[in-house]
Order: structure tokens, then C-alpha cells, then sequence
């Protein structure tokens, strides 16, 4: 989530950077339902790590906000053919659909740069 605050914060425009700033926030919501989530089941807290590095200019990181993304569809989708809870198969699909949105948007402001 920092990753794309930094990246908003490079952002040649207030537009471009209002919107990477919402993706954010969607982000933000999927760690904690998913958070939630993984504490219902198993009955302690999540510990992310962070394994990646964010990159230091606009366009590599838009790259790397897009491919990210475009992991993460796949990934939600994999996991969603699997689970069996309706509620959690449909948040893993709702993830899933905004990470695909994401991804468009990252793509465009990818494209741009150009």
C-alpha cells in the first residue's frame, strides 16, 4: 500500500494521482477483509512481509503496479475456484474484479507515458 502511495506522489497529474490514491484505498479494504478473514479461520492475525521493492520512478512503477495486479487476478480467481464458504468464494471474486479494474487504470497511465 505504500507502493502506491509513492507512486500517486509521482503522478504528473492531480487526476492520475487522485485515482492511483482510490486504488489504494481499495487495496487497503481487500487487506483488511482478507485479514479478517484469515482471522475467523484460523484464530490469529495475519503477518505480511513486504518482498518486493517499490521502484523510484513513475513509469516502473506503473509497470510493476500492472503486472502486480494482473498476478493477483489470476491468483483470487484460482483461489475462489477452490473455496467452498459462498461468502468467501464471493470475496475473493469482488477482489478479483477490482484488481482487474486496477489493472486497466495502471495500463492507461502505462500507455501514456509512451
Amino acid at each position: 500500500m505504500y507502493c502506491y502511495r509513492k507512486i500517486a506522489s509521482m503522478a504528473p497529474s492531480p487526476k492520475e494521482s487522485e485515482q492511483i490514491l482510490e486504488i489504494r484505498q481499495d487495496e487497503i479494504r481487500h487487506f483488511q477483509n482478507f485479514s479478517q478473514i484469515y482471522s475467523n479461520l484460523t484464530g490469529n492475525e495475519p503477518q505480511p512481509q513486504v518482498i518486493e521493492e517499490c521502484p523510484n520512478n513513475y513509469k516502473n512503477g506503473l509497470e510493476f503496479a500492472f503486472l502486480d495486479e494482473q498476478k493477483t487476478v489470476d491468483f483470487y480467481l484460482g483461489m475462489a475456484d477452490y473455496i467452498a464458504d459462498i461468502s468467501i468464494k464471493n470475496a475473493f471474486k469482488r477482489a478479483a474484479a477490482d484488481e482487474q479494474n486496477h489493472a486497466v487504470w495502471f495500463l492507461y497511465y502505462l500507455v501514456k507515458q509512451k
